[in-house]
């Protein structure tokens, strides 16, 4: 199999998992409406149409079809504690650069076409059952992706070079969130915990690391907004606001404490960042080319164009 059909298989497994979650969605959502009309709008009935499509059915067909390339058994080293704690520094400060683009691109898109782009998981978070959130979001979600993404999509690309692998594993993971508030952040922490995999060829360490990250950024926060209640406050008067600051002193305190705590990390993401980029060990595959050639046989085929021109379709769906 030579480059461009060995990418193009890639891309369009891949391509597959796309249409296969938006498809199954679309099923299970009409089948919904028609059968419990009353439960459409649930917050459960929102994650489960969103995650069991994807985990049940896509995941498992993409990685049935990423069978018919050969895979490359990695090495397997370990990852000391102190190195475990700096990554996830790094993927803070990461997480934290992305969503500033991530943000300031919706905005800019919002205001020039006068579209909403209010982020939907965001509002998902802060209303469904904090439980779900964990369930799905802290446990399932990083499971899954790790495998698909990292050890599916690596062990089968790390052929060409591990700038390749971890290039293509961060877009592709960035590309699938579908929208522009997901995909900075995704994108840079896809390539992290790539190059973790790669240097280490076990997933225990990208998985702790996502479920750290979403446990940081999406459950603690979520939960303690829901104990707020944030949305019920009478922010026109100072002294009923000052009484429900009181009266909610507890996750006004957790929201502080994990906001500075978030900040300190990331503060201390940058340094590490910056000292160790330097120092970050590339190899070289069997099969690696010359970076316009590799990236003409990696884009530059039909499964691949697919993959990308289903991930814009996603961005646009997003958008309207």
């Amino acid at each position: 199999m030579d480059d461009k059909r060995f990418f193009s298989r890639v891309g369009f497994s891949y391509f597959m998992m796309v249409v296969l979650t938006v498809a199954v969605q679309f099923l299970l959502s009409l089948l919904v409406s028609l059968i419990a009309p009353q439960a459409a709008g649930l917050p459960v009935t929102s994650w489960l149409l969103a995650m069991v499509p994807l985990y049940l059915v896509a995941i498992p067909v993409c990685a049935k079809m990423m069978q018919a390339l050969p895979n490359m058994q990695l090495y397997r080293n370990e990852m000391r504690p102190g190195q475990w704690i700096r990554t996830l520094c790094i993927c803070i400060f990461v997480m934290y650069v992305g969503n500033i683009i991530g943000n300031a691109v919706s905005a800019l898109i919002a205001q020039g076409t006068g579209l909403d782009l209010s982020f939907e998981l965001e509002e998902l978070l802060s209303q469904g059952s904090p439980w779900f959130t964990l369930l799905f979001s802290v446990v399932l979600a990083p499971v899954m992706e790790e495998l698909i993404f990292r050890k599916v999509l690596i062990d089968r690309t790390i052929v060409y070079g591990d700038k390749a692998a971890v290039v293509l594993s961060g877009l592709l993971f960035g590309v699938f969130h579908g929208n522009f508030h997901q995909f900075f952040y995704a994108f840079g922490l896809g390539c992290i915990f790539a190059y973790v995999y790669i240097r280490t060829g076990k997933l225990k360490y990208t998985i702790s690391l996502h479920m750290t990250v979403n446990m940081l950024g999406g459950f603690l926060s979520s939960l303690l907004l829901q104990q707020l209640n944030y949305s019920a406050w009478d922010t026109s008067d100072p002294y009923a606001y000052i009484d429900m600051m009181f009266n909610h002193a507890g996750a006004v305190l957790g929201l502080v404490i994990l906001e500075i705590s978030m900040i300190i990390m990331g503060i201390a993401g940058l340094i590490f960042f910056a000292v160790s980029v330097k120092k970050l060990e590339w190899r070289s595959g069997e099969y690696e080319r010359p970076f316009h050639e590799m990236a003409g046989a990696m884009f530059g085929n039909p499964g691949m164009i697919l993959f990308l021109l289903s991930g814009v379709c996603l961005f646009v769906l997003d958008m309207l």
